[in-house]
């Protein structure tokens, strides 16, 4: 288990992470729908997202000990309805983790709109837009939300991933965590996604890269740390990014 707080690990190669003050998994990014939306414009992908989110999420349950569940965002996919994928997936997820006496909070992420409509008819569930408890704050990132110093903020949005390239030009890209201190002695975790198609945005320290106000605006990235995740084999600490901007992408 490795300790990005002093009560906020990582563990195995799971893409969540566990706030021990809250006794609660924290994940990101799981895009429920984005088939049916592909679907729609013609393309034709196998229909995972529900299965993984699930599976990783039983995972981290049994890793944690714990039955409680922040979802940081996105939990959902299109942006302008609520679609028949949305709906049936989520009444099912939502009905099986209230089965397993699972108690879960959404922050809800920009692709949220209309979750109301599933979430309402479910009693386990709190959807709110962030979440703040004594120095650390939870949003999903999309939001400019006034930055305090001495805080730690965790935020998805931004489905990060490193990328390589070796002297040979070979490339490599790994999803990860990225924990970045900001310029007022805050801190902040990007989460990685969830979802298997929201693979991910290589991390950089170009500022502009990023699309949440803090990391624009607030980050020192070149003494970002990625940690990385290896399927299968664990989570990997890396360099800070300004060790490693002759081989970033």
């Amino acid at each position: 288990m490795i300790s990005l707080t002093e009560d906020i690990f990582i563990d195995e190669d799971l893409p969540v992470i566990y706030i021990k003050r809250l006794n609660s998994i924290v994940l990101s990014d799981v895009h429920i729908g984005y088939e049916e939306e592909m679907a729609s414009k013609g393309i034709f992908i196998p229909k995972v997202q529900k299965k993984r989110f699930l599976t990783i999420f039983r995972r981290a349950r049994e890793v944690f000990k714990t039955n409680k569940l922040i979802i940081n965002g996105d939990l959902k996919h299109t942006f302008n309805r609520l679609t028949k994928q949305e709906k049936n997936e989520l009444t099912e997820i939502f009905q099986e983790l209230k089965d397993d006496g699972t108690e879960i909070t959404i922050v809800k992420g920009n692709h949220d709109n209309y979750l109301s409509l599933v979430t309402e008819k479910f009693d386990n569930i709190k959807l709110v837009d962030s979440l703040t408890v004594d120095n650390l704050t939870i949003f999903h990132g999309h939001l400019n939300i006034p930055i305090e110093e001495n805080k730690v903020y965790i935020i998805g949005h931004e489905h990060p991933r490193l990328g390589l390239r070796d002297k040979l030009g070979f490339i490599r890209r790994m999803q990860c965590f990225l924990v970045t201190p900001l310029k007022n002695n805050s801190k902040v975790i990007v989460l990685p996604a969830i979802g298997i198609y929201q693979a991910g945005n290589d991390i950089s320290l170009i500022h502009s890269n990023y699309m949440s106000q803090i990391m624009r605006e607030y980050s020192i990235l070149e003494k970002a740390k990625p940690y990385v995740i290896i399927e299968k084999e664990g989570i990997m600490e890396f360099p800070e990014l300004g060790l490693l901007k002759d081989i970033l992408l």
